[in-house]
């Protein structure tokens, strides 16, 4: 053995691997903590910030010892090898995420209304700070939209509003969001409305839901309106997550009028052609019948109004 690979290994060499070590027990700790024990996301961005600074610096040391044991002969390579491949690893992460997203619209907040999207209320509070706005971002959004998701419109409903309302707070629970505000129609305020909230499979980001019932017929022909909106609660692209979310809510729904009778006093049509959305999303069967979990309808609800989600 060398005197120079007796020497101790390079100052460089051992807080390269300790950097990369610490940087990914970091990250990979901030994301257990947030999807299953409710770590704020603000706060696990900064943490997981923090953790590619720390890969940074572990790859420029890890460059700096690799060059010092080229020259001298001196023991750590080990030690590069180790905090590089993490440190280079753990880099690889944001740059996926950047070229993942060139392949989506730069939009994070999708509406079937965009003249008039359904606002959020009770999670418009959450909505700060690092968050993005509880306000609908406009005519930019909206043009994006058009381009991209050219599906997501309105779904018209041959059924009375309060009705409605109801199966479309059903199809949410099926979906197992968690509902944080619902307002039925009212004699007051014949517009029904709702917010929920919805979470990323994988990471766990919270994505808000604000739901709109309007009726648009009169007593003798009840008709509703069913407005959507998915807004991702952090980053500026979505990756598609939100047009996703939508399509799943109106398909819920269709499935829940299919599945319950006609309001009394709806006639049948034997011109229906097949659902779309934009178009009317109560089709005639040939036989119909009634889900074993819709009950009596004798009562409504009173507004409820729960507490919103970290």
């Amino acid at each position: 053995m060398s005197d120079a690979q007796a020497e101790p290994p390079q100052v460089a060499s051992l807080w390269c691997s300790r950097f990369a070590v610490f940087a990914l027990v970091l990250i990979a700790a901030t994301l257990l903590l947030h999807r299953f024990f409710g770590l704020p996301t603000a706060v696990a961005l900064n943490l997981v910030g923090a953790g590619i600074l720390l890969a940074v610096v572990a790859v420029l040391l890890g460059v700096i010892a690799a060059i010092g044991v080229w020259r001298t002969g001196r023991s750590g390579a080990a030690r590069v090898v180790l905090g590089m491949s993490l440190g280079l690893g753990i880099l690889a992460l944001p740059v996926t995420i950047v070229l993942a997203a060139r392949s989506y619209p730069t939009i994070n907040d999708l509406t079937t209304d965009v003249r008039d999207p359904p606002a959020f209320r009770a999670l418009a509070p959450l909505r700060s700070g690092m968050a993005n706005p509880a306000a609908y971002p406009g005519e930019a959004f909206a043009a994006r939209q058009a381009v991209a998701y050219p599906d997501l419109v309105p779904l018209d409903v041959n059924r009375p509003a309060p009705e409605v309302f109801d199966l479309v707070i059903d199809a949410l629970k099926r979906l197992q969001m968690s509902i944080v505000a619902e307002q039925e129609p009212s004699d007051e305020d014949p517009i029904g409305r709702a917010e929920a909230v919805d979470r990323t499979l994988i990471l766990g980001f919270y994505d808000d839901i604000a739901v709109r019932v309007t009726p648009v017929g009169d007593v003798s022909d009840p008709r509703a309106r069913i407005d959507l909106r998915s807004a991702s609660r952090y980053g500026r692209s979505d990756f598609g997550a939100n047009a996703q979310r939508l399509r799943s809510i109106m398909r819920e729904i269709v499935a829940r009028l299919e599945a319950t009778v006609p309001a009394p006093g709806e006639m049948p049509s034997a011109n229906k052609r097949p659902l779309k959305p934009g178009q009317s999303a109560d089709r005639e069967k040939g036989a119909r019948r009634k889900s074993p979990d819709d009950g009596p309808r004798g009562t409504r609800r009173a507004q409820e109004r729960k507490a919103p989600p970290p």
